[in-house]
């Protein structure tokens, strides 16, 4: 009896990692095309004469799609199946980003691009479930962070395809194009592990709402760093006196960051509980804030505290999906993973313009400092949980469980 339990043990193992793998190659596809749009359709609409607020404003489609649409997914799942649902957004994805190559009308530009929020949230939403339904306890942290690990190397490699094409509009916009469609590929080889996350009995509104009320608030806090990041660091570090280019190298290392040092919280989450993980990833994302006016001054210790930052802040995502995945199920996850969609695309919406009114108020370190306050918000409101958990551990509530340590 002992001795096959440790062959029985790698095999479920191997299970486990095999289902995830549908979810992560359809996320790291997708990634890889909004990361080559932002830029592409930006430099697109420079070259027709567009001003900076209209590329502004049209870049802020993609987020406003994502939010109109974030609360039709569950109708939609219940009309077509995930499965469908994901190929329609696949397809939808590469049909969209071909219109942009026929028309230079900028009102349809701008419906275009929240065409493509609509079909990027679907994915977003539905690959999120797939893979927390297919997850075990003694994995999820883990695989949730290679999840998002993959989604934000996906972003890298966007705009790296643009400049090895030497800005070539036709080439990029081509990969653009055809990258959706690379997803049908694991769509249709993982179809059988696609989970119906259809209704699981009566959905338990109460334990969703308490659960969401704590997590929504870590969602939006790192929605806003994600968003203002991409959109100010370079500008913060031109205004602290980098020399030319070294912003644009400080959003590298800390997209960097956040493609190689999620996996380890995820690991620590496994072993410690996701939400013990969760207020590291909290408390290094106010710090960060905190000392980055201070670490544009380090020399070459300012690399490796982006990167850490980037990468342990941008891990509270997936450890809030990991708390929620270990304890919900079937249409309760789909709609708690809708919830957090429809935030994160709110944070896209409202944290450049949030940090640039605080930039103008407080000068530059109103960027930085306008993060620190929500990830702030963030701490104080997860620890005020924990501890309430802790002191009811000998009664854990159902958003609780005792064996999960979350």
């Amino acid at each position: 009896m002992v001795g096959p339990l440790p062959v029985l043990s790698r095999e479920r193992n191997t299970g486990v990692f095999r289902a995830a793998v549908g979810p992560i190659a359809v996320i790291g596809v997708f990634g890889m095309t909004l990361g080559i749009t932002y830029p592409l359709l930006s430099r697109m609409l420079e070259e027709r004469g567009a001003s900076g607020t209209v590329i502004g404003l049209n870049g802020a489609m993609t987020p406003l799609g994502m939010v109109l649409t974030a609360a039709l997914i569950p109708a939609l799942v219940r009309r077509l199946g995930p499965w469908r649902l994901m190929v329609v957004a696949a397809a939808g994805s590469s049909a969209i980003l071909s219109l942009f190559a026929v028309t230079d009308d900028l009102v349809l530009w701008f419906v275009l691009r929240a065409l493509l929020g609509s079909c990027a949230v679907a994915m977003f939403i539905l690959s999120e479930t797939w893979i927390s339904e297919n997850a075990d306890v003694t994995h999820r942290g883990r695989l949730l962070t290679a999840y998002t690990s993959v989604l934000a190397l996906g972003f890298c490699v966007g705009p790296a395809v643009l400049s090895a094409s030497e800005n070539s509009e036709a080439v990029a916009l081509a990969v653009a194009v055809a990258s959706p469609l690379v997803a049908l590929w694991p769509l249709w080889t993982e179809r059988a592990r696609v989970p119906a996350m259809g209704a699981s009995g009566r959905v338990p509104v109460g334990s969703l709402t308490r659960q969401l009320s704590v997590l929504l608030v870590a969602v939006l806090a790192i929605s806003v760093f994600d968003a203002v990041t991409l959109q100010f660091l370079p500008l913060y570090a031109d205004a602290a006196g980098l020399p030319p280019g070294h912003g644009e190298l400080a959003l590298t290392v800390l997209l960097i960051g956040q493609t190689t040092l999620q996996f380890p919280l995820g690991w620590l989450a496994d072993r410690l509980g996701g939400r013990t993980a969760l207020l590291l990833s909290l408390t290094v994302g106010t710090a960060g804030a905190l000392l980055l006016p201070a670490a544009m001054g380090w020399g070459l210790w300012l690399w490796p505290t982006v990167a850490v930052w980037g990468g342990i802040a941008f891990a509270g995502y997936p450890l809030v999906l990991s708390i929620l995945g270990a304890n919900l199920d079937g249409e309760s996850l789909l709609l708690g993973n809708t919830a957090f969609a429809i935030v994160w695309g709110v944070g896209g919406v409202v944290g450049p313009p949030y940090a640039g009114a605080a930039m103008d108020v407080w000068g530059a370190n109103g960027m930085p400092w306008s993060l620190a306050a929500l990830w702030v918000l963030a701490v104080l409101t997860t620890v005020a949980v924990f501890l309430r958990r802790a002191r009811g551990r000998a009664a854990p509530s159902p958003s609780e469980p005792s064996h999960s340590g979350r």
